[in-house]
This record gives structure tokens, C-alpha cells and sequence, in this order.
């Protein structure tokens, strides 16, 4: 599979999402195709990704609440 796009410029804020779907569009595009090819739907692609993505979400919502949840405090300092 081709690498990723991995020019990241340093776009405004609002940009970021427009330009992470530049990176992956064609190496979406490719792995739809070779889905595709391997004979299933686009609507079997679709579900499966979106299942995809939500399990992904799902994950990292939960390394982001076990960090927290771990994060050492920062030691205070008299001066």
C-alpha cells in the first residue's frame, strides 16, 4: 500500500480536517478499489468502514481517559 501523504503543512485550525482528507483520499481510494475488486458492495465497504471507524473512535477515547486518568501531577515548587 502507497505511504501516506506526509507533508503536513501547518494549516489554520479550521483547514486541518480539509487537509488530513487530502493525505488519505488516495489511498482510500485504493483500498475501495481493491475492496471492490475482492467482490464486495460499495454499501458493504461503507458499513464496514463506518463500523471501522467507530471502533476506532471508541478506542482511542478510551487511551485518552486512561492517560488522564494516569497523568502524574506536576510537582509543585516553593521559591
Amino acid at each position: 500500500m502507497p505511504k501516506l501523504t506526509d507533508t503536513i503543512t501547518q494549516p489554520q485550525p479550521t483547514d486541518r480536517q480539509l487537509e488530513c482528507e487530502r493525505a488519505l483520499e488516495e489511498d482510500f481510494q485504493i483500498f475501495t478499489s481493491l475492496a471492490e475488486g475482492a467482490g464486495w458492495s460499495w454499501q458493504e465497504i461503507a458499513l464496514a468502514l463506518m463500523e471501522l471507524t467507530e471502533d476506532y473512535v471508541m478506542a482511542m477515547r478510551m487511551n485518552t481517559k486512561i492517560a488522564e486518568s494516569t497523568a502524574v501531577p506536576a510537582s509543585k515548587t516553593l521559591h
